[in-house]
């Protein structure tokens, strides 16, 4: 039988951490230095923590939910982990975070060099949340396979 290999390098791991760090460091500088009344940088912060958590949510929703339908094929009596009220309130949450944030800096009075750098970030922030979380869970299972594939090969 062939060893199995990690799907992620210890390389892209730490790329999907620093790429997640640096957008919210990024992110944050840029609220901090900029000269809006507070509530303005708490509507942005707000904006970034939503759109933060559900991308992350999302994500795993719908790889929970691809994972569950090829488990349902194989065995029909397998439970499914989400239901389509989580799996709509996931998609409604990732929805609503970014329209909120379009929305405010649709009517905000930035130049549009200061609007791209926010929309820039976040894209950033987005998807490098999606790719923590998948690196994350694929190491932790990566880790699980191999430990039962050493202890078949010594036991």
């Amino acid at each position: 039988m062939p060893k199995y290999q990690r799907r992620n390098t210890p390389a892209f791991t730490a790329a999907s951490y620093f790429a997640l760090a640096a957008g919210i460091l990024l992110y944050c500088i840029g609220i901090y230095n900029a000269e809006w009344e507070l509530n303005v940088k708490g509507y942005y912060l707000l904006c970034m923590f939503l759109i933060l958590i559900t991308s992350i949510v999302t994500q795993k929703v719908i790889r929970d939910n691809a994972e569950d339908r090829e488990l349902k094929n194989e065995n029909p009596k397998h439970r499914y982990r989400n239901t389509p009220a989580f799996t709509g309130l996931a998609l409604a949450g990732l929805i609503i975070g970014f329209g909120m944030f379009f929305i405010g800096l649709f009517n905000a009075p930035f130049e549009l060099n200061v609007k791209g750098y926010y929309i820039a970030v976040m894209l950033l922030i987005s998807y490098s949340s999606i790719g923590v979380q998948k690196v994350t869970r694929d190491n932790a299972e990566d880790k699980e396979i191999m430990e039962n594939q050493n202890q078949n090969l010594n036991g």
